[in-house]
């Protein structure tokens, strides 16, 4: 098993990509290629995997050792996409090479894989390879005790069940709302249930996207009715409002890049240009703008040119209002809402006159 050479995979995304991260960031002689590997289409993928073939037999200009990365490898399950002769062969050929090439380190990091297929086995029993499976309990548990007693603190059996209902057995939600706690609670030694209760939310529920998206619609009756059938089952507002910062977020800096670098619509490659071009400015790692799928961002551009930036930075600190809002007259949450959507409204109409649109 080579000792430069690794095979990162599993369901859990969160727990793959901090693991490849963490095994480029303990690289300091390699010259560290990156290979993305979010194609969606055969000929993407076909075009990924002759790069990667092709960057294991570059001889570095930057150093005497090479490294590449072949990041983010969603097809390598029971998809139709592996199953193609093409892919096959190239898969094979990139074995070969790395079996001829002991000097050169690779890491691939993938997605759910099918461990049965001969493919899947030799980089398994070729590499250094470990698998993430979405957690158990348990296993959360553990690791949220841990990074606690890290930061110096205990907490109450009562806070930490409420802590992991409200989380889930996702280790990415974890640790963002861990964050989030562990800077509430700076003065105090011992974290209690109350403490939990005032900072974090139920993470566990999407079923609020579908609000979300009408959010940013145009009809009023449907967002409306969404949100008044949101309030009949959900009795709290925090996790809608979540989604509509994070999405706000987003909607930011794709008018950013409408405005100012002229982009009009988001594709692959024109998502690697920005990120080139902004990487010493936008955080670049999982869960950035940069990591998203393109064809989503496209989507979500089109929303973005309704408003100017101002307004949707203006829309952005209503957000944050909209949590003493949320606090202060809990008991009236859906009007809240209904104020916000009104805000948008105006921002998007008075963007619409200022282009001269009907």
């Amino acid at each position: 098993m080579a000792k430069n050479k690794f095979f990162i995979a599993g369901s859990d995304y969160f727990s793959v990509a901090g693991r490849g991260n963490a095994i480029i960031q303990s690289l300091s002689d390699f010259d560290v290629e990156v290979i993305e590997g979010n194609g969606v289409k055969i000929a993407e993928v076909l075009e990924e995997l002759q790069r990667v073939h092709s960057a294991l037999r570059t001889v570095s200009m930057f150093s005497a050792q090479k490294f590449v990365w072949y990041k983010n490898v969603t097809f390598l399950g029971d998809d139709a996409l592996f199953k193609s002769d093409d892919v096959q062969a190239w898969l094979q050929n990139i074995q070969q090479t790395l079996a001829q090439l002991p000097e050169v380190g690779f890491l691939l990091t993938a997605t759910t894989i099918d461990r049965r297929l001969k493919i899947i086995k030799w980089f398994l029993e070729n590499c250094q390879s470990e698998i993430f499976d979405e957690p158990k309990k348990i296993g959360c548990e553990q690791h949220v005790l841990s990074r606690i007693r890290s930061a110096g603190k205990a907490i109450k059996p009562d806070g930490l069940q409420q802590f992991l209902q409200c989380t889930g057995n996702n280790l990415g939600v974890i640790d963002s709302e861990l964050d989030k706690l562990l800077l509430y609670v700076h003065g105090k030694n011992e974290i209690a249930r109350e403490d939990v209760e005032a900072i974090g939310v139920d993470l566990r529920n999407d079923d609020f996207f579908e609000t979300v998206d009408l959010f940013f619609g145009d009809s009023p009756e449907q967002f409306f009715s969404s949100i008044r059938r949101y309030f009949l089952f959900q009795g709290e507002g925090r996790p809608l409002l979540a989604a509509l910062q994070n999405r706000t977020r987003l909607l930011i800096q794709l008018r950013h890049f409408y405005e100012n670098d002229g982009v009009e619509k988001i594709s692959k490659p024109v998502l690697e240009q920005l990120k080139d071009r902004y990487a010493a400015i936008y955080r670049v790692e999982s869960g950035s703008i940069f990591a998203q799928n393109p064809w989503y961002l496209g989507k979500l551009l089109e929303i973005a040119k309704k408003c100017s930036l101002e307004n949707w930075m203006q829309l952005h600190i209503a957000l944050l209002h909209a949590i003493i809002a949320l606090a202060e007259h809990h008991s009236h949450q859906q009007t809240v809402f209904e104020q916000l959507y009104f805000h948008k409204k105006l921002f998007s109409s008075t963007q619409k006159a200022k282009d001269g649109v009907a």
